[in-house]
Parts: C-alpha cells; structure tokens; sequence
C-alpha cells in the first residue's frame, strides 16, 4: 500500500516537473494599421504562434464621402519579399451583376491563418516592413477606382 502510494508520489512529482519545464511558446502580436487623405485601416492584427501564423485585416473606413454603386471590387494585403516581389497575403473580392444598382464596400476586410502564411523565414520581417493595401473596382457607371495604401505593422506583444 505503502509502495503504490510511493509510485503515485513520484507520478505525480514527474509530470509536474516536466510541466513547469516546458519552455513557453513564442507569441508575438503586431498591430496594423495605417492612413492617408482617401482612406484608413484600423484594428489590424498579426498574430505570430510557434503553431501559426494569423493576419486579419482590420476596419477600413473612407476619409470622404464612402462609395457607392460599386459593381465589382478586390482588397488586397500584400507585402513585398526580400526579392522585391510582391506576395499577397489575402485578397477578397465582390461583384454584383443583373443589378441597377450598385453595392457598398465591406468595411470588414477579413482574416486569414495558416502554419507559414509568410512562406519563409525572411517573409515576416518583409511583411513588418513593407505591408501595403489596395482597394481597386469599378462602380455601376464603368468608371474604374483605385487605392494604395501602406501599413504600419508596430509590435504591441
């Protein structure tokens, strides 16, 4: 009775140093966010775990007058790598068709997450540095819009 006792002892000591001896995971969290006279993204998060890496894009939200009777549209994050080609991050897209009228612009501009959304050791660093986004379409009556707009990623964690 005794030795069973023991033997749980020394389970129970072993699992709870091998708890207290893991190594904390990695976690590091960016903001992202940025603004100039047409538009502005707000609320950006990059969420980097030692399981996976997170991006999601924020609010966007117009200096001016917002548009309207926008027959197709693409927002785009995308960075350039250390080659200097540019990588997309997320992309979304809409359209609408046999409408006379148009629609608005989402203003939630999505998220994504994966094991390696930067692709590559450097891909980070680059995407810190040189985040960028883009907002381009076509409204009801053909004419054609679009935005750039580079990011500020600041690490907060």
């Amino acid at each position: 009775m005794v030795k069973g006792k023991f033997v749980v002892f020394i389970g129970i000591v072993l699992c709870l140093i091998t708890a207290c001896a893991k190594s904390e995971s990695k976690i590091e969290v960016y903001t992202v966010s940025g603004e100039n006279d047409e538009l502005a993204i707000n609320n950006g998060l990059l969420i980097v775990t030692d399981e996976s890496e997170k991006f999601i894009g924020g609010e966007l939200s117009f200096k001016n007058e917002e548009l309207v009777d926008v027959k197709e549209y693409v927002e785009t994050f995308f960075f350039y790598n250390e080659k200097g080609d540019e990588t997309v991050i997320l992309r979304n897209s809409a359209t609408i068709t046999g409408a006379p009228n148009g629609q608005s612009i989402n203003t939630d501009t999505g998220s994504i997450s994966s094991e390696e959304l930067f692709y590559g050791s450097g891909d980070l660093d680059s995407a810190k540095q040189s985040l960028n986004f883009s907002l381009s379409g076509k409204l009801i009556d053909g004419e054609n819009f679009e935005y750039k707009l580079p990011l500020d990623v600041q690490q907060a964690y």
